[in-house]
């Protein structure tokens, strides 16, 4: 039997299909996964950018906080920490719109915390805000601000939480070695050593033989070019030493004063308030009339008749008028008649007139003797408002404010002068007035020579405020005159003056040097290499209004060998001269978002 085979053929049509639906399966597979993932990733990229919306958000909800915590803090006025959770952005024209809490669960509120609970009290080294502040210290309230925003209008809900941690810091001036609100120029023909931190809120040139120890910054430009920015054709050729940091373009450091701490509005301190301006608010508290244990004046109409007054806010009434304590006795004889002429006048203050050779001008001053100033504040006369003083503030008195209303002529100028102030009163002493100050002998040196170079440990906390200051020795003679020529007049003494001196200057014009830091104590003598020591803070803070003849050298004084030194006492709180005033900043220090 014969088997025969026969051969199949597949159908290659329905192989090609089975082929073709099989890629195609694969295919839709692929396109499914791809199409969940870009759904995905859509989703993530959208979820992405509303977290980034929400952390913006809660930025904006936090720097709202901090915005009005500056503004109050730079106003004497914060608040507790409750008073700045319910500030919350404006949302108008938001396309995405947001819930708001405090980080912590408590809905339309943002999170403050701030220590310690009394600010004003908590002295902190700055030295861990970085190396612009190395030295220094300051009243910190250390702040907290948290805000946790949630997209509201969305398809998701999209929370982020932002955190800043910041400090608000009162540093009081007198704890810079040299700071100025104008632009600093400083050119020392002979070695001057700066030991502490030096800030202007302009820009700086500084050349010449000066070494600086400590940090050298400016809101504006730091320059070391050989040539003046300030003065046409003044040129140095010798380099300063700079031993720490150089910070140019630094943030500003400014006096809490309404909108800005302009020079103008600065020197309007040293002045009379505003009539609408209450003497114990924030506001007049800034004015240092208000702040002032003695008041000093003269009468508009008879020049020479002085008043004084105390001041204490703890009191009723808070101003006293201070009786005269002084009795003068004058006897005439005509004939064999005697009469008598009684004038009643306080011992620490009367008026003295002298010439001033810068100026070209006869000074009509209200002096001040230290020396009796602290006698009257010890003896019968003045022991009672003393210790009221004492028991009111925690210190005896230490300002005194001299308002002299002599008018500015052509020919005379209002100032006052402050002599016998060798020693002053244990709690230390500031005078303050819109007029120039002079300093006739030395002052705060405690009548010994050990304090003769850079040697502190026995002063008191003092300051001097006003127009300018001129130092002039115990050798001066108020019978100077305008035609007693530089080589006439007795040749000083070496002179010790210890205190910070918050002042104006005249600025460089353009073609007349402003005479820069070297030459900010104003002089009268042929010093003649005499020595000058000189320990404090130098605060150049306005153009000078009643001085106001440039620097020259060699018209009208000679200078001394100049023996400077920052006063280190001042870098402590119980160092610091009464009413010194402070320069605010904020300080940022983290921020987080979450």
């Amino acid at each position: 039997m014969k088997i025969v085979r026969k051969l199949i053929k597949w159908n290659q049509q329905g192989y090609a299909l089975l082929i073709t639906i099989a890629f195609i399966g694969i295919a839709l597979i692929l396109l499914g996964g791809m199409m969940t993932w870009m759904n995905g990733s859509a989703v993530q990229t959208q979820r992405s950018n509303l977290f980034m919306d929400s952390s913006a958000a809660a930025d904006a909800a936090t720097e709202l906080a901090l915005s009005y915590m500056w503004r109050d803090f730079y106003a004497h006025a914060l608040a507790a920490s409750t008073n700045y959770t319910g500030y919350m952005p404006s949302q108008t024209g938001w396309p995405v719109t947001f819930s708001y809490s405090d980080g912590s669960g408590t809905a339309n509120k943002t999170g403050v915390s701030t220590q310690p609970a009394d600010w004003s009290t908590n002295w902190t080294p700055l030295n861990i805000f970085g190396p612009r502040y190395a030295g220094l210290s300051a009243f910190v309230q250390s702040c907290t601000v948290t805000s946790k925003a949630t997209t509201s209008n969305q398809t998701y809900a999209v929370s982020a939480t932002t955190q800043q941690k910041f400090d608000l810091a009162a540093i009081p001036i007198f704890q810079f070695a040299v700071f100025y609100n104008l632009n600093m120029e400083i050119d020392p023909g002979a070695t001057m050593n700066l030991s502490g931190p030096v800030f202007s809120d302009g820009g700086i040139w500084a050349r010449g033989l000066a070494t600086f120890n400590a940090e050298i910054s400016a809101a504006g430009t730091v320059s070391t070019n050989t040539a003046d920015p300030y003065v046409s054709g003044k040129t140095e050729p010798n380099n300063p030493t700079f031993n720490e940091g150089v910070t140019s373009n630094a943030s500003s450091l400014t006096m809490p004063i309404g909108t800005n701490s302009s020079p103008t509005a600065v020197q309007a301190l040293l002045g009379l308030p505003p009539t609408n301006v209450s003497p114990y608010t924030a506001a007049g508290q800034s004015y240092f009339v208000n702040e002032a244990n003695i008041i000093v004046s003269n009468s508009t109409s008879a020049l020479t008749n002085l008043s004084v007054f105390y001041q204490d806010p703890s009191a009723s009434p808070q101003i006293t008028n201070i009786p005269p304590d002084l009795t003068i006795i004058t006897t005439n004889t005509v004939g064999h008649s005697t009469t008598y002429t009684t004038n009643l006048t306080y011992s620490f203050v009367t008026n003295a007139s002298f010439y001033d050779f810068r100026e070209g001008k006869t000074v009509k001053a209200i002096q001040l003797d230290v020396g009796l100033l602290s006698a009257w504040m010890s003896g019968a006369k003045g022991s009672t408002y003393n210790n009221q003083m004492n028991l009111h503030s925690g210190h005896h008195i230490n300002s005194v404010y001299v308002y002299n209303n002599n008018p500015l002529t052509t020919t005379n100028m209002p100032a006052v002068r402050v002599t016998d102030g060798a020693t002053l009163p244990t709690d230390g002493l500031t005078v303050v007035t819109p007029d120039p100050i002079y300093v006739l002998g030395n002052y705060n040196a405690h009548g010994t020579s050990a304090n003769n170079g850079t040697n502190v440990a026995n002063t008191a906390p003092a300051s001097l405020i006003g127009d300018a200051i001129t130092v002039l020795s115990p050798q001066w003679s108020d019978g100077y005159t305008s035609s007693t020529s530089l080589g006439s007049r007795t040749l000083p003494t070496a002179t010790t003056v210890n205190a910070a001196t918050f002042e104006g200057i005249v600025q460089s014009n353009g073609t007349n040097y402003s005479g820069g830091v070297e030459n900010f104590l104003r002089l009268l003598e042929n010093w003649g290499g005499v020595n000058l020591t000189y320990n404090g803070s130098i605060v150049v803070m306005f153009p000078s209004k009643f001085a106001t003849n440039q620097w020259s050298y060699g018209n009208y004084y000679d200078a001394p060998n100049r023996n400077w030194a920052f006063d280190l006492n001042f870098m402590t709180q119980s160092g610091l001269p009464p009413l010194t005033p402070e320069v605010y900043a904020l300080v940022r220090q983290s921020w987080a978002s979450y």
